[in-house]
């Protein structure tokens, strides 16, 4: 009886158990009888890029409309075995460049904020500073509770 032999070729997304996620162009290697995924994950070349929404870059709240430059990011090849695969997605090329554009972390730089973007999002609070409960304005503005002044304070020693 002859053995069948099943092989996978093409791209794909790769989903592994313990979230883990690869993308790229895979390959099925047998050595011996064990049988192992190999997936290229293709180069991603510096690029510039303009934000459609609001996101974190290098730990900042960066708006929509500014223009951010990635660092490239080299090829690379994993092995994985068939065990540690949760769910294989087959792809066009195109999509995988896609989702790998958007999953592979880079380093960026902020080239260029939009003048009238807003320094934090609607609603959002400044670290270190109080707001009052009721207006919602910060303390040192608000009308609703003046702070004392030593005048106003009806202790004796307070009027010195």
């Amino acid at each position: 009886m002859s053995e069948q032999v099943a092989k996978f070729e093409g791209w794909a997304i790769v989903e592994m158990f313990g979230h883990g996620r690869e993308i790229g162009y895979v390959t099925t290697q047998y050595f011996g009888s064990a049988c192992l995924f190999q997936i290229d994950v293709p180069e991603l070349p510096a690029r510039e890029r303009t934000l459609r929404c609001p996101e974190f870059v290098n730990h900042e709240w960066t708006p929509a409309g500014a223009k951010v430059k990635g660092e490239a990011v080299p090829a690379r090849t994993r092995m994985i075995g068939p065990a540690s695969i949760f769910a294989l997605n087959p792809c066009s090329e195109e999509a995988a460049r896609v989702a790998l554009d958007e999953f592979v972390p880079r380093k960026y730089v902020v080239l260029e904020i939009p003048k009238d973007a807003p320094k934090q999002l609607p609603g959002e609070r400044e670290l270190g500073i109080d707001y009052c409960d009721e207006c919602g304005q910060e303390i040192d503005d608000c009308d609703c509770h003046p702070i004392p002044t030593d005048e106003d304070d009806p202790r004796p020693e307070a009027q010195v």
